[in-house]
């Protein structure tokens, strides 16, 4: 009767992990200390899910496709889709996903810019620009470019760019942080003294 109750427990485990979407979102660290909160779904389905501290996450197979559109969102916008295969399902490890792509803008574009006195800082910001704001950025010489929280995905293609820039105004022209608008991505994580250099 053992034997059996294993045999039985067995087959049911075998049977719940090739119906299980299992996935791990590859992220920053400071992707994750911006965006503690990932939702994950399942186009069609009804449960959703949450993305762990190390990007893990599962989500039951409701209907046997052979391919799933997952829908991730962050403060209960849609950020990103991704297809996950079926065949996947059948993995012992979960599939990986890289939450962003490749980066349309990067941090050999800071200096093309600055010579080009088109320097941009990138804020997640959808409403205007205040008066202090146009002021600040009309005086050190660079645009804040706004972000909609929706392209969150790509924080840290904007955090890799603004690192750049704010070291070219920080020690160029000598732009206080202080003063900069506070939603500037990655202004509170910025180090004078990181691996980040001016070329």
């Amino acid at each position: 009767m053992k034997y059996l109750f294993l045999i039985f427990l067995f087959f049911t485990l075998s049977l719940y992990s090739q119906n299980t979407i299992k996935g791990k979102l590859i992220t920053s660290e400071s992707f994750k200390e911006q965006f503690p909160v990932i939702l994950v779904s399942v186009d069609g389905f009804s449960g959703k899910s949450t993305i762990d501290k190390k990007g893990l996450f599962e989500l039951p197979i409701e209907k046997q496709q052979t391919e799933y559109l997952l829908n991730f969102f962050i403060n209960d916008s849609l950020v990103k889709r991704y297809t996950y295969k079926n065949k996947w399902s059948q993995r012992k490890r979960p599939k990986s996903i890289s939450f962003h792509g490749e980066c349309s803008i990067t941090q050999k574009m800071v200096g093309q810019d600055w010579k080009s006195d088109k320097l941009k800082l990138y804020v997640f910001q959808e409403y205007e620009l205040s008066q202090n704001d146009l002021k600040y950025q009309k005086k050190y010489n660079f645009t804040y470019s706004l972000v909609s929280k929706k392209d969150s995905k790509n924080y840290d293609c904007y955090k890799n760019y603004n690192k750049k820039a704010l070291k070219y105004l920080v020690l160029v022209k000598e732009l206080s942080l202080q003063k900069l608008n506070k939603n500037t991505i990655g202004k509170n994580r910025f180090s004078i003294t990181d691996k980040s250099c001016i070329r």
